[in-house]
């Protein structure tokens, strides 16, 4: 009988030795998944983010790629409603003076567009 529980007790501390370790191990697991879990949260932060950034910056280039066209067809229209070679033959100063403005104006315009990309692009 001495015997029996002797090795009853030599089991059952085994047991719960082994019970034990795997409980640490178990903890120590249960440590590094949270970690992985917030890394992982954090990472799902700095992409969502990153797309709302991205998707405001489309909508303003699609904003601004609409006002370009529209400016492109009113000037397009001017064209379409004028004899320029016919105009330009009938008064010479007053259109090479509009068309030397309007270059001047364009050139402008892409060199501030150049600029403002150039600024996004340092972002």
């Amino acid at each position: 009988m001495q015997q029996f529980l002797l090795i009853a007790l030599v089991i059952l501390g085994g047991a719960s030795y082994w019970l034990y370790t795997e409980n640490q191990t178990l903890k120590e697991n249960n440590v590094k998944l949270e970690l992985a879990i917030q890394q992982q949260e954090e990472a799902m932060t700095a992409i969502r983010e990153s797309y709302e950034r991205q998707g405001q910056s489309l909508l303003t280039m699609q904003s601004r790629n609409a006002q370009i066209e529209q400016e492109m067809n009113s000037y397009l229209d001017i064209f379409k409603r004028h004899n320029l070679d016919k105009l330009a033959q009938a008064k010479p100063g007053l259109i090479t003076t509009r068309v030397n403005k309007g270059t001047q104006q364009v050139f402008e315009s892409i060199e501030n567009d150049s600029k403002e990309l150039e600024a996004l692009n340092n972002n």
